[in-house]
């Protein structure tokens, strides 16, 4: 039997990939840093494992895993999240002589990680992003912003918020906040939200597709966007050619989620920024008929994965813990629970524990991939330098 390392299980895109590796007759041992991850409670998870935080103890956390796989047979490690595939990437060598790691290698993984390095890569090869100040210098980005309001992100720290400003003393406080927090920040102008598209590949070692499906969120976490609470697969030939082309262009492989969003004032697209890992609503792309977990596994074996660029469109999923618990407008969340139509992320009549895990810790679960880090460790920061 094929034996599979799933870490992160507290994300939902770790349960979508326990669940579909398991459909295949694969053991899974599922990994994460909190007992209460809802991957672990899943009925296709054969070992569990409770590992050092990698976000607070990056080293811990990976001597570990070294030792797990010397110690047991594995075909592979799958990660979902960015911290956790950042380490594996950074440190593949590492664990090369004992266990197969997801690609792509560390210098392209980078490429799409940083969003500095992209964005200055995408406008160079003619993709539409928001205007974006590169320089390191405050008073000199001052200087320069034509107009309020702006955004500061982190430039090598995903899934920690963004602080938008709306003045010059704004943009001053919150790019101090986001250094000292994060470190190196961009700092962009504010696109109004018009939509929001993400395009999800899978891409082998020479760089051509293997697997896609695009997504349209219906609704996020925030008003001005942020990860999706309620999804659909739609065809968008525009998002989707400009997403493959530029990764194509940064040389890469294994999965990623390349994100639009349409600018309100013209309905032009633009370059958000590439997440360089699974996605959290990667159930709705295996719920459209493209199984990116085993295509992946394929790939990883040398299997050579059938190419499936065709899924189905009008297929609907939910995070519904987040659509609760962010979504203003109760009333259409309850409407859509008794719409048939409508699938969810985490609940599955199939495999119902780790719904009910989900809402049980429902507070804990705020440590999903969805929510600000308020306390972005050094030791992190410290390996990124490296």
């Amino acid at each position: 039997m094929k034996k599979v390392l799933v870490t992160d299980a507290k994300l939902r895109s770790s349960l979508a990939i326990i669940r579909s590796l398991g459909k295949h007759n694969m053991k899974i041992t599922a990994g994460s840093e909190t007992k209460s991850a809802i991957g672990l409670f899943s009925k296709y998870t054969s070992e569990k494992i409770i590992y050092p935080n990698p976000r607070t103890s990056p080293d811990a956390f990976l001597k570990y895993l070294l030792t797990i796989v010397k110690k047991d047979n594995y075909d592979c490690i799958i990660p979902s999240h960015t911290y956790t595939v950042f380490l594996l990437s950074k440190y593949r060598d590492v664990f090369s002589d004992y266990v197969k790691l997801v690609p792509p290698d560390f210098e392209v993984f980078y490429n799409a990680y940083n969003k500095k390095k992209l964005i200055q890569i995408a406008i160079e090869n003619g993709v539409a992003c928001p205007k974006t100040y590169f320089s390191d210098n405050l008073d000199e980005i001052v200087s320069t912003v034509q107009q309020y309001p702006v955004v500061v992100k982190s430039s090598r720290h995903h899934n920690v918020g963004i602080a938008i400003c709306d003045t010059e003393s704004d943009l001053r406080e919150n790019y101090a906040n986001m250094i000292g927090k994060y470190g190196p920040c961009i700092v962009q102008e504010f696109i109004p939200n018009g939509g929001e598209f993400g395009v999800y590949a899978l891409f082998d070692f020479n760089s051509e597709p293997i697997a896609l499906t695009v997504q349209k969120r219906i609704r996020t976490l925030y008003h001005y966007g942020g990860a999706s609470t309620l999804r659909e697969t739609v065809k968008d030939k525009e998002c989707t050619q400009i997403a493959l082309n530029l990764l194509k262009k940064i040389r890469w492989s294994g999965v990623a989620m390349v994100e639009f969003k349409i600018d309100a004032r013209d309905k032009t697209l633009k370059l958000m920024e590439i997440n360089p890992r699974f996605w959290g609503s990667l159930q709705l792309s295996i719920l459209s008929g493209v199984d990116f977990p085993y295509l992946l596994y394929q790939l990883m074996a040398q299997d050579n994965p059938p190419r499936n660029l065709n899924y189905k469109e009008g297929i609907k999923c939910s995070w519904l813990l987040g659509d609760i618990t962010k979504n203003s407008n109760k009333l259409d969340v309850i409407m859509d629970f008794f719409r048939t139509n409508i699938h969810y992320d985490i609940i599955s009549l199939n495999d119902p524990i780790p719904g009910v895990i989900s809402f049980f810790f429902a507070k804990r679960f705020r440590c999903d991939e969805e929510y600000l880090e308020d306390n972005p460790n050094i030791a992190l920061n410290e390996l990124i330098e490296c």
